[in-house]
């Protein structure tokens, strides 16, 4: 018999075939239970953007004598809800709405999910009684009514129910620039808090219009339903923004959660709807051209400093610049202006916006082929 051969093992380079558990570990990793729910929460909602709320004072609403918002908050009572300031865990929120579930029952439905690694349900009742909600009214689904009792409904009965009463063309969205102040705070409570929701919140939708008109109506809406429904709307849609920050906070809390060590975001002044905030909807109401003078502002910023170092944020820069300039010339060709004074106006600050941009390229030597500039492309 020959002599054994002797086995050599591989030896391992260092690093190579190290086990996990060496490897730093997420701070959420322990809050889900398998590890698809962790790679999904990874790759689709950990970067997602953040609704911070707004909310408003009942000395501001009493002060200014808001009627209709009066009436609204109480019948629907969501006072608590519109008033909250407390802080927020966004990463903790983003984990939990990641994998939401809603379930109906008798008692009134309830959901669950993983929170801190553990199964949790959460009774919807909790849910309103942390949030000073009540349980009653219509479970709205959004688009449609959400009973018979609401009565007969059109676009237009809502547009003019809401103070909205300018004609709308058929590529054109309803401003909130054409309601009325009270109105306007409305629909700030709707697109922060309510129901929030990233884009752009100037710009009526049709779920918008339609609670407005019920809340005016005196139609009463289960608002725990109905937050719930928008967390779920998220799951799927990886460009929608997160919301109800305030909310989870009273959830952890009422779940027991050590929420030391997480990233918090408090909701300050600046969150408030208050004199600062009319101010801001007057400047918006003067400006005839929206849009227009932010970016003259930016130009105006561009050309007083010196860009030599700076030359590719600046391309960058222009591109949006070009692109803005393009979107207000679409916009004078589908929108025909009340009076003449109004488009001589707009016409000249694009004029003097393509003069900045003009003069930007020739400092930068930059050259676009596919800057339009046929002055007789433009409407009369």
């Amino acid at each position: 018999m020959g002599p054994r051969k002797e086995i050599q093992k591989k030896r391992r380079h260092d690093g190579e075939g190290s086990s996990r558990r060496n490897e730093p570990c997420h701070p959420l990793a322990s809050w889900f239970n398998n590890p698809q729910a962790f790679e999904t929460f990874i790759t689709k909602w950990e970067k997602r953007k953040f609704v911070t709320p707004r909310y408003i004072t009942y000395d501001f609403i009493v002060e200014h004598n808001y009627r209709n918002l009066t009436r609204i908050i109480e019948q629907q009572g969501f006072g608590t809800l519109v008033t909250m300031t407390n802080a927020y865990y966004p990463d903790l929120v983003s984990a939990c709405t990641s994998h939401l579930k809603y379930s109906a029952s008798n008692e009134g439905g309830y959901v669950e999910c993983y929170v801190a690694g553990r199964y949790r349900v959460i009774p919807l009742d909790a849910i309103a009684n942390l949030c000073g909600l009540s349980m009653e009214g219509h479970r709205f689904m959004g688009g449609i009514h959400a009973h018979e009792s609401w009565g007969p409904y059109a676009l237009q009965r809502g547009l003019n129910a809401i103070g909205y009463n300018d004609p709308i063309g058929k590529r054109q969205r309803p401003s909130v620039n054409k309601l009325s102040t009270e109105m306007r705070i409305l629909h700030y409570l709707i697109t922060y808090t309510l129901l929030p929701r990233g884009g752009n919140h100037g710009i009526l939708q049709h779920d918008d219009i339609l609670l407005m008109w019920a809340m005016l109506e005196g139609h009463k809406i289960c608002w725990p339903f109905i937050m719930v429904q928008n967390m779920l709307k998220l799951q799927g849609r990886e460009s929608k923004a997160i919301g109800y920050g305030p909310v989870w906070t009273r959830i952890f809390e009422y779940l027991t959660i050590g929420l030391d060590g997480y990233r918090k975001v408090e909701i300050g002044e600046d969150n408030c709807i208050n004199e600062r905030t009319l101010k801001k909807m007057q400047r918006q109401l003067e400006q005839q051209g929206q849009g227009v003078d932010e970016v003259e502002e930016e130009v105006d910023r561009m050309e007083q400093k010196d860009q030599g170092h700076q030359q590719p944020q600046a391309q960058a820069t222009m591109l949006d610049l070009v692109q803005e300039m393009r979107s207000m010339n679409e916009n004078l060709q589908a929108f025909q202006l009340e009076t003449r004074g109004q488009y001589q106006t707009m016409n000249t600050r694009i004029r003097r916006v393509e003069r900045s941009v003009r003069a930007i390229h020739d400092h930068l030597g930059i050259h676009y082929e596919d800057v339009d500039e046929d002055e007789d492309r433009r409407p009369r």
